[in-house]
């Protein structure tokens, strides 16, 4: 069976706008080629990457560990519950109190990533961005833990 992936992330550039609060990422070179080539006499160059940012910037994946000391972090989740997982796209449109409300089974919605779509990436690269979001109501989120999602 041919499985479809489709990439959500948002590309992480040197100095881009961090959550409110946080370090912009910095990213550049630990070892550039110009400094590479000087370790092998000029007959060898390489680049080694270094990237130092706090782990919330950009598109990222959280774990139960975020906000529970004794849950699992993302290197203790299988690969397998997060890729390949079958998906399912729900339109969430916030109302105008920004609480989202869907209306699906429990037996639609089980074993499946869930990818609520609200529209707030298009504020992407905008301040507009990091203005207060979306967010499930309890009703939606009672839902999604009664119906055993793999992935929201």
């Amino acid at each position: 069976m041919l499985k479809k992936y489709v990439e959500l992330s948002h590309p992480l550039q040197d100095g881009m706008k961090a959550y409110p609060g946080f370090p912009s990422p910095k990213i550049g070179a630990f070892v550039g080629r110009d400094e590479s080539r000087l370790r092998y006499n000029g007959k060898s160059e390489f680049y080694i990457g270094k990237v130092e940012m706090v782990g919330n910037v950009g598109t990222y994946l959280d774990a139960p560990f975020h906000r529970h000391a004794d849950g699992p972090d993302l290197n203790q989740i299988p690969l397998e519950m997060i890729a390949g997982v079958p998906g399912i796209v729900i339109d969430g449109v916030p109302s105008h109190e920004r609480s989202i409300e869907f209306k699906c089974s429990e037996s639609e919605l089980r074993g499946h990533a869930v990818l609520l779509r609200t529209g707030w990436d298009r504020r992407w690269g905008n301040e507009s961005y990091w203005e207060l979001g979306p967010f499930l109501s309890d009703n939606s989120i009672g839902l999604l833990i009664r119906s055993k999602v793999t992935l929201v």
